[in-house]
């Protein structure tokens, strides 16, 4: 399967939007722990961003690999058409059994079992999975499954244990969930071998897996920003978001704008907010309650959440960035056409928006419906409209080479409007503006206060 060239190609098309256009910037750490092409292993990973963490793990491996993923079950029920698509990229169903029952869950989840050993064993091409079962957007890790270590000891089984199949244990990080233009970072852990463990495998199965997969978790979860106090986990995330962290970062001697040094100081500082919230449990409930009240402050005005932070910009740099896009205004208009509609329309069709168990799939349906739809859809309309219907040829191709700077384009130029209106609301709403200070310079006080 990896020597079609038709495969290749989409993956490096998928590639290009991945990195180009969704994110801004990507880091992989611990490559040296992969191992070398054709060797069996099995990738077990945290579940932070639905459908785009199994693809930055596809994009990431060499281009020789096939790599085959656990995708939900619920993903092949759609339409025969797409499910063509998931076999070409490998992606297998893994059913659950809060979803599918645990009848049939049971039955299917043992077929791909042997179906993904085999490939393993066949093909020499690597397994990926989550063993949490489902994605989250807090950071912390269900209780794993271990049947990623069932399909390496069944690919194991299959070779008579005459050869190593590994563990790469793995973690996701993002900058961010839900905007385009972040960052994000694969980190991948020191391979474990399962050889010394087939005898014990052979004599006591459940018991061997039992053992084994506690501390695969473990090395997981000491390379992804975790708590286990969910109780004030959004309290954490609130303040490793605001200037705490930066400022945190910096006096680590860490670059905020770097992911995994901005990781590695937001892991310390969770540590040390554990510890205070522990000590001084009358101080964390404060610091909940005037979140709270900065985060519905800065809906009342129209804020995003950490906007009251900004510096206030003087009037007259103001008025110029005012000035400026509205030079650009018609540029910008011109831009959307025909990125508006992969920005805007995804999000449309989420259901249950608000739940945070579904609002977490919006980045990644953008992605997913833009790759596979809507800009295939665009670079055709192009070509129709102008070259076939109105012969300028020319013009279409010119239009479709300015496609990737004018989507950049649209969202940076968006973005830099959205801050700007956030500079007139503060100046438009000048008692609340006062009032969301005085609650930021209160809670940078109990900060300090619960970290001391």
């Amino acid at each position: 399967m990896s020597s079609r060239i038709g495969y290749r190609i989409f993956k490096h098309y998928v590639r290009f939007c991945m990195d180009k256009l969704m994110f801004r910037k990507h880091y992989i750490l611990g490559e040296e722990n992969l191992p070398p092409y054709g060797e069996p292993f099995v990738m077990p990973a945290n579940h932070q961003n639905t459908a785009i963490d199994p693809v930055v793990m596809i994009l990431a491996q060499d281009n020789r690999s096939h790599p085959y993923v656990l995708a939900m079950g619920g993903v092949f029920t759609w339409h025969k058409l797409i499910n063509k698509l998931w076999d070409c990229l490998g992606m297998l169903p893994a059913f659950r059994m809060d979803f599918e029952g645990v009848e049939e869950a049971v039955a299917r989840t043992r077929y791909v079992i042997d179906f993904a050993a085999g490939k393993m064993v066949e093909e020499g091409n690597p397994v990926f999975l989550f063993p949490e079962t489902n994605h989250h957007e807090e950071h912390w890790m269900r209780v794993w499954v271990p049947g990623y270590l069932e399909i390496a000891f069944t690919a194991a089984k299959k070779m008579n244990f005459e050869r190593d199949v590994k563990i790469v244990p793995m973690a996701h990080h993002y900058s961010s969930y839900y905007e385009a233009q972040g960052s994000y970072m694969l980190h991948y852990g020191e391979p474990i071998s399962l050889m010394p463990y087939y005898k014990q495998y052979q004599e006591k199965p459940r018991t061997t897996m039992r053992e084994l997969n506690e501390p695969i978790r473990e090395k997981v979860k000491s390379m992804m920003l975790y708590t286990d106090d969910l109780e004030h986990h959004d309290l954490y995330d609130f303040i490793r978001k605001s200037k705490v962290g930066e400022e945190h970062a910096v006096a680590m001697g860490k670059n905020p704008d770097i992911l995994p040094e901005q990781l590695e100081s937001d892991q310390h500082l969770w540590a040390e907010l554990e510890k205070g919230v522990a000590a001084h449990p009358e101080t964390a409930d404060e610091l909940t309650e005037t979140m709270k009240d900065i985060q519905t402050l800065e809906k009342k005005m129209h804020l995003r959440e950490h906007a009251g932070e900004q510096k206030q910009q003087s009037g007259i740099k103001l008025a110029l960035s005012v000035l400026a896009q509205l030079v650009m205004l018609p540029l910008w208009v011109f831009s959307l056409f025909p990125s508006a509609i992969m920005y805007f329309l995804p999000p449309v069709f989420m259901p249950g928006k608000e739940d945070p168990y579904y609002r977490v799939y919006t980045q990644a349906m953008q992605f997913i419906l833009s790759i596979l739809i809507l800009i295939p859809f665009n670079v055709l309309a192009i070509l129709l409209v102008l070259g076939l219907v109105w012969g300028w040829w020319w013009q279409a191709v010119l239009w479709i080479l300015l496609l990737y700077p004018l989507t950049l384009f649209a969202w940076h130029e968006g973005q830099w409007m959205h801050r700007t209106w956030e500079q007139l609301s503060m100046r438009l709403h000048k008692a609340k503006s006062r009032k969301l200070r005085d609650l930021y310079e209160r809670f940078y006080g109990l900060v300090k206060n619960l970290m001391h």
